[in-house]
């Protein structure tokens, strides 16, 4: 420990990690403050909004069932407290959708429609910053760790010491790993706290159903060990250069392979090997299939079929309503399609994720990115989470409105007219997360990749090790 101590000493006296850590802090600020702010203008936002719309549906007018299912009204997606941090897939895919009869709609209102400059320019989140920047920052800081002392000589007065060059390697890393914790978990835990307490001034968020503390400890533990990847490069290379601008220079086109070219070439792969489902050819699908159950000889025949099923020849025959039971079951037919093709969709974007998250062989970045937007809870397994919650709510609006019909069949022409009491059935929309468990799962492949990458690199740094030379 006493080694230890005096290695991170001399760290905290080097104007490198003082500078290092300035530009940190500030770029990390300057995001997660953004973040923050936007976060908390949207939840009042969705408050407002949410409040219009229940207000809105509770005092339409008197009308028939079907009228005010067409009706209609908005829902809207809780953002994971995280969000501030990783925003993920949030900003892409749509963050409210319009619940109405008969129609599975798309979320809309993207964020990144009002995506500034530097979003645009891919450092626009904390979790950007982290995956482009801080291996930067932890290779500035460890390059020099070995091939400085050996261009002064002084890496043979250490080993001439009787110092062992595994316990030199082990006390360095570890006073290089404090340093980062220092300039990097400190800020991340900063800003984290301030993005899980600031929830309490968003009422249409819950805290508790996200578990964010736990989120967050291990969220950051996630990025320290990817900084703590690349300080093992940075490292790595210092052990084996004679100078330490060469060790720079070696380490700067390693961290240009792994964080910039690296995950490119990994998603034209992807891309190629596991094409995208097109979703214009699943709505295409839906279109035509429904088109046909549409048509007033498909209402005729339906008609005729529910006649003959109860053994009447008149609809004022029926026990029920001939046209709110024809509803139901148009619904169903619905609902089974949009099951089908939707669950397909949704099942394949899934599965391009996953083996995304194991394309992060190719590059630590893309295991550290499928990693962080799961435990934040910003991922597509959240999104679509919503989207069938929405859809979902939708339902049970459909059904209690064609059950209505249905089970006050009207006769001599007259139509059903309901009124607030029926309306005021109909619970506000609420949205409940993924569990926890679920995240931690789909988080396995990307933290064992990530594992991988930094057992891979220290049983390259051990064999360096024992024949180091001054």
């Amino acid at each position: 420990m006493r080694r230890i101590g005096a290695e991170l000493a001399l760290c905290l006296h080097d104007a490198r990690l003082r500078w290092i850590g300035a530009v940190l802090v500030l770029l990390l600020a300057v995001a997660g403050l953004g973040a923050w702010r936007d976060a908390v203008r949207y939840g009042a936002q969705v408050d407002a909004v949410t409040a219009a719309e229940r207000a809105r549906w509770l005092g339409q007018d008197a009308k028939n069932p079907h009228s005010a299912d067409h009706f209609g009204l908005w829902v809207f997606k809780p953002s994971s407290p995280l969000a501030v941090l990783d925003p993920g897939s949030e900003p892409y895919t749509g963050r409210m959708v319009r619940v109405e009869a008969h129609v599975f709609n798309d979320a809309v209102y993207r964020a990144v429609q009002d995506a500034g400059p530097l979003a645009r320019a891919g450092l626009g989140s904390v979790a950007d910053i982290v995956g482009l920047v801080v291996p930067l920052a932890a290779i500035l800081l460890g390059f020099s760790a070995f091939a400085a002392d050996r261009e002064r000589g002084t890496l043979r007065l250490a080993l001439g010491n009787g110092i062992a060059p595994g316990r030199l390697f082990a006390d360095r890393f570890a006073a290089l790993t404090a340093a980062l914790v220092l300039v990097i978990g400190l800020p991340l835990l900063g800003i984290g706290t301030l993005a899980a307490l600031g929830r309490d001034a968003a009422s249409w968020q819950d805290t508790a159903g996200w578990h964010a503390w736990p989120r967050l400890l291990v969220w950051i533990a996630a990025q320290l060990a990817y900084a703590a990847l690349f300080l093992l490069v940075a490292m790595l290379v210092s052990l084996r250069a004679r100078t330490a601008r060469h060790a720079l220079a070696a380490a700067l086109a390693i961290w240009v392979g792994l964080c910039i070219v690296a995950p490119r070439l990994a998603t034209a792969a992807v891309e190629t090997l596991v094409p995208a489902v097109s979703y214009r050819e699943v709505r295409a699908r839906i279109d035509a299939e429904m088109r046909p159950h549409r048509t007033a000889e498909a209402n005729d025949d339906r008609s005729r079929e529910i006649l003959a099923r109860y053994g009447v020849s008149q609809p004022q025959e029926l026990p029920i309503d001939l046209r709110g039971l024809m509803m139901v079951e148009n619904d169903d037919h619905h609902f089974a399609l949009y099951d089908r093709e939707f669950g397909a969709f949704f099942d394949g974007i899934a599965g391009r994720e996953r083996v995304f998250a194991w394309a992060g062989l190719l590059s630590p970045r893309i295991a550290l990115q499928a990693l962080s937007q799961t435990l934040a809870g910003t991922d597509f397994a959240e999104h679509a989470h919503f989207v069938w919650t929405a859809e979902a709510y939708r339902r049970s609006i459909s059904e209690r409105m064609n059950t209505e019909i249905r089970d006050r069949p009207q006769h001599g022409g007259t139509t059903l007219v309901a009124g607030p009491e029926l309306w005021g059935e109909i619970p506000p929309f609420a949205h409940t997360p993924l569990p926890l468990t679920r995240a931690l799962a789909d988080a396995a492949v990307p933290a064992l990749v990530l594992a991988l990458w930094l057992a891979g690199l220290v049983g390259l740094c051990v064999p360096l090790v024992r024949r180091l030379k001054p």
